[in-house]
C-alpha cells in the first residue's frame, strides 16, 4: 500500500509520510527557527493542527513573532486554535512542579 506524502516545509527533507519524526541539531536560535518556522507555516497552510511547546531561550512570544514574519495572518490561526503555542513549564508543570 502506497503511503500518501505531506509537505514538511523543510526544503532539505521534502515531502514525508504522515507521522514521520524529525530530529534537528542546531547551534543558534536562528538555525532552530530557520527549520521550525517553515515547518509550522506549511502545516498551517495545509489546515493541520500544530502545537509548539517552547522552552529555554525560545519563549512563546518569540515563537509567535517569528511565525508572524512569514505567516502574516498567524493571529487568525491562533484565534481558530489551529496553532497553539505553550511554554514547556505550562504544559509539563502543574502548580510549579513536574
Amino acid at each position: 500500500m502506497k503511503k500518501s506524502l505531506r509537505k514538511s516545509g523543510i526544503d532539505i527533507i521534502g515531502d514525508v509520510p504522515w507521522g514521520t519524526h524529525i530530529c534537528q541539531f542546531y547551534q543558534t536560535k536562528e538555525d532552530f527557527m530557520d527549520t521550525l518556522v517553515p515547518y509550522f507555516k506549511t502545516g498551517l497552510e495545509n489546515n493541520e493542527f500544530s502545537m509548539w511547546i517552547t522552552s529555554g531561550p525560545l519563549e512563546v512570544e518569540y515563537a509567535k513573532e517569528s511565525l508572524r514574519m512569514t505567516v502574516p495572518d498567524i493571529d487568525s490561526y491562533l484565534k481558530k486554535r489551529t496553532n497553539t503555542n505553550y511554554s514547556r513549564q505550562s504544559v509539563l508543570c502543574r502548580r510549579g512542579r513536574f
